[in-house]
């Protein structure tokens, strides 16, 4: 037997040699973002809609003055001054730009469930030749969320750091928590008192971020299958060639050519 060559071939591994710990991983990770996404959309749809659905974020607002009559107990009636929002002369955001920001969580949310659902049944898959059939798709789409969802992220960020700066003109409620001032200048709300504070707010800010978090994790830990190969196996190709000789002159010699696979 002459051997003519050999190589190394990366083929997949069994489900079943396949350590548990990382399928439940990414399985946590999609989890998380659809929860998160789902609870970002939500919450900034609140926002909005305490705002008569006006586009909040990066909003440049007016306020005017309120004169609100309270009455003491000597029976006078004091005359005290509120702030509110004039809507018709603030300086709204597109409408679009908040319904993408709202919508995009949502959407991923949804991409993620069917990619769960497809990761869940159908594991591997048999559409790309092995091994890349794991590998790409994963990462793409992975890539693809944590791009996404830093970007949403950012925004919505941006966008609520911009209304609390612009709660601060007006004088009486410098200093107050941004979250109080949300639900105080309220447009469908008469909240008088700077007591209650909104919850959308924090769920918003908060959740945003866990999205970005849920999403990198996931980019991590398919990148970490990449590079330690917990679902291929490295095996070693050998070709050889076995020659069989005739005595007969007028016979050609014949060669047959095999392939043995021997795992490292």
């Amino acid at each position: 037997m002459t051997i003519l060559c050999s190589h190394h071939r990366i083929v997949e591994k069994e489900p079943s040699k396949v350590n548990p710990r990382w399928k439940s991983c990414t399985v946590f990770s999609l989890l998380m973002i659809v929860s998160s996404c789902l609870v970002v959309s939500f919450s900034l749809h609140g926002l909005i809609a305490d705002y008569k659905h006006h586009c909040l974020l990066k909003a440049n607002l007016h306020f005017v003055p309120i004169a609100v009559e309270n009455g003491s107990d000597t029976g006078t009636n004091q005359t005290a001054v509120q702030y509110g929002i004039d809507e018709y002369w603030s300086n709204w955001n597109s409408g679009l730009y908040c319904e993408t920001l709202k919508n995009m969580p949502l959407f991923q949310g949804i991409c993620c469930t069917i990619w769960l659902a497809l990761f869940l049944v159908h594991g591997p898959g048999g559409i790309l030749p092995q091994p890349w059939r794991i590998v790409l798709p994963s990462l793409i789409f992975f890539l693809g969320c944590t791009v996404v969802s830093l970007l949403t992220a950012s925004f919505i960020t941006q966008g609520l750091r911009h209304l609390c700066a612009e709660f601060q003109k007006v004088d009486s409620v410098q200093g107050m928590s941004c979250a109080r001032l949300i639900l105080y200048f309220s447009l469908v709300q008469d909240t008088a008192a700077l007591v209650q504070v909104d919850k959308n707010f924090f769920l918003t800010l908060a959740f945003s971020w866990i999205w970005v978090g849920a999403t990198v994790f996931g980019l991590v830990i398919i990148l970490l299958r990449i590079f330690l190969m917990p679902d291929f196996e490295l095996f070693r190709v050998v070709v050889s060639m076995h020659g069989m000789r005739k005595d007969l002159p007028m016979l050609q010699t014949e060669e047959s050519a095999s392939c043995t696979t021997s795992e490292l």
